[in-house]
């Protein structure tokens, strides 16, 4: 029988090729053609142009037609698979595939309809497999409930010969829906779905407990261990990598720091090296070199301090209130809680309002008089 479809579809092949042959060496050549373009039969339309002989009265316009089928042929393509994508989404599957397939029939040869049409029939087929498969286990689920019903109807009333015989022929259906969830199960291990395998094998092991069932569950309980200790790998090692990167990104942190620390510490920007040394503080402890000039830093804010409470100190000795506040403000910009500081400056600024109570006090017994 496969000989005779064999030979059947070679026949219509050759008789296709030759139709195409004796129809680009007659005179109503682009008549056909054109025929064939408007049923949108580019396939064959083709076909006849690459059979079209040099010395046929039209074949100076055979190089422009093919170009024209060509353009024509992918805006069809392009047409087929969004409205084959339309269907697909409707649902109408069927519809689809035999859209693809008539399509195929105008373009023989368009990669992007037949890969539109696989895709499609793969898809087909996993759904009716999956569909399939929830039936049975609807089915397995139904006849373990009825069995177990059963099983207690004997215990309470045996020796009914009626129930007996559907209870026994129940028992060996749930064997046989048993034997499919198993071959399922083991397929599901096989793919690594190690949550599908497990709902399947459970199922068949309530129907009809077997130690082929044992089996499969021990290899499904070391490849579901296999899956968590790769995971957990997984996961330290992208926790490794990001302590990695956290640890990388603080020594560049800290040597920017140092460079600026130092800058600041030359060029006498104590305030800024006070707030360099602070950073570095949080990535951790201070290093040696780190820790030596936060000390020579510290020399110098004591020395710096110093300088501006003496001056602030001369300038109040002179009356200069203002100018003595401006340097110990110098010193709490450095020791925000430097009590000496504080307490200057509220001695000056105490002085400067009886100065300026007097001051106005003055101008209104002017006024007065």
């Amino acid at each position: 029988m496969s000989r005779i479809k064999l030979v059947l579809v070679i026949s219509i092949v050759m008789f296709a090729q030759g139709c195409a042959y004796m129809n680009a060496r007659s005179s109503g050549m682009l008549e056909t053609v054109d025929s064939l373009v408007e049923q949108e039969r580019y396939g064959q339309a083709q076909a006849i142009l690459a059979n079209v002989p040099d010395a046929h009265d039209d074949y100076s316009k055979v190089n422009a037609l093919i170009a024209e089928i060509d353009r024509q042929t992918v805006l069809y393509e392009q047409q087929v698979r969004d409205k084959g994508g339309e269907l697909e989404k409707a649902g109408e599957w069927h519809r689809a595939k035999q859209y693809y397939q008539a399509a195929l029939a105008n373009v023989p040869d368009s990669e992007k309809i037949k890969s539109a049409y696989q895709a499609l029939s793969l898809k087909q087929s996993e759904r009716v497999t999956t569909l399939e498969l929830e039936l049975l286990m609807l089915q397995a689920k139904s006849l373990r409930d009825t069995v177990s019903i059963q099983n207690e109807l004997a215990l309470i009333t045996p020796g009914n010969w009626l129930k007996e015989s559907r209870w026994n022929r129940d028992k060996e259906e749930s064997k046989k829906i048993a034997k499919l969830l198993i071959l399922s199960g083991g397929e599901a291990l096989e793919l690594g779905e190690l949550q599908h395998a497990e709902k399947l094998l459970d199922l068949a092991w309530q129907l009809d407990p077997t130690p082929q069932i044992d089996e499969l569950k021990t290899q499904l309980v070391k490849q579901q261990q296999q899956v968590l200790n790769e995971r957990l790998q997984s996961q330290a090692e992208n926790e490794h990598k990001q302590q990695q990167v956290i640890i990388e990104s603080r020594k560049q942190m800290r040597k920017i720091l140092n460079v600026s620390l130092q800058k600041a510490f030359d060029n006498h920007e104590l305030v800024k090296a006070l707030d360099y040394v602070a950073r570095l503080k949080l990535l951790g402890e201070l290093n040696e070199s780190e820790e030596l000039l936060a000390q020579k830093l510290t020399v110098r804010l004591n020395q710096q301090v110093k300088e501006y409470i003496d001056q602030g100190v001369e300038h109040y000795g002179l009356g200069q209130y203002e100018k003595a506040i401006e340097a110990w403000e110098g010193v709490l910009a450095l020791d925000p809680n430097n009590e000496q500081a504080l307490e200057h400056i509220g001695r000056a600024e105490r002085i400067l309002e009886k100065l300026q109570r007097l001051r106005d006090s003055k101008k209104e017994s002017a006024n007065g008089l």
